[in-house]
């Protein structure tokens, strides 16, 4: 009987501590999950805001190619028809299409060039804040591995119970709104 009691006691003792074990995992182990990092860039509303600036940045300068692009289709059918209609054509007229031609390639290749400097440079600034923020997010959420997935085959597969792209976007919009 005392040998039963014994047991007992052990068994009883064995399930209270795997399950303080369990307890303390759940509540202040530390954690493993991942990211969509495709889902939580699109879903951050910084990046929202900065694709918004870049579009508008983009439109005025597309804009402003365009009136050239305008102005030089004019300069040349008048050109053209001169040149239809056997008329002299000013060397000035010539070379002043001739420089407009060249600036408004010279012009279009440097907001090209600009506009994907500005783009790669938002960019930077949307990732450098996003991994700020999931930093502290994995901090006070006690996670000892936060992974990123984004098709590239750094994470093949996980569980998608590992997911945790969605509680990221609500929180990394909260932080960037300054509300937590």
């Amino acid at each position: 009987m005392n040998l039963k009691s014994l047991l007992i006691t052990l068994f009883i003792s064995a399930l209270m501590s795997c399950l303080a074990v369990l307890i303390y995992q759940k509540f202040y182990g530390s954690k493993t999950a991942y990211v969509d990092i495709k889902k939580v860039f699109n879903g951050f509303q910084m990046k929202t805001e900065m694709e918004a600036k870049y579009n508008q940045v983009k439109k005025g300068r597309d804009k402003i190619l365009d009136s050239l692009s305008f102005n030089l289709k004019i300069m040349s059918k008048h050109l053209n028809e001169q040149k239809n209609a056997k008329a002299d054509i000013k060397k000035e007229e010539m070379y002043q299409f001739e420089y407009d031609r060249e600036e408004f390639i010279k012009l279009k290749r440097q907001f090209e060039e600009d506009n994907t400097a500005l783009s790669q440079k938002l960019d930077t600034q949307i990732l450098s804040q996003l991994t700020q923020y999931v930093i502290e997010y994995g901090k006070k959420n006690n996670y000892a591995l936060i992974l990123g997935a984004d098709g590239n085959g750094g994470l093949m597969y996980a569980r998608e119970s590992y997911d945790i792209s969605d509680e990221i976007v609500a929180f990394i919009n909260s932080k960037y709104k300054g509300i937590d």
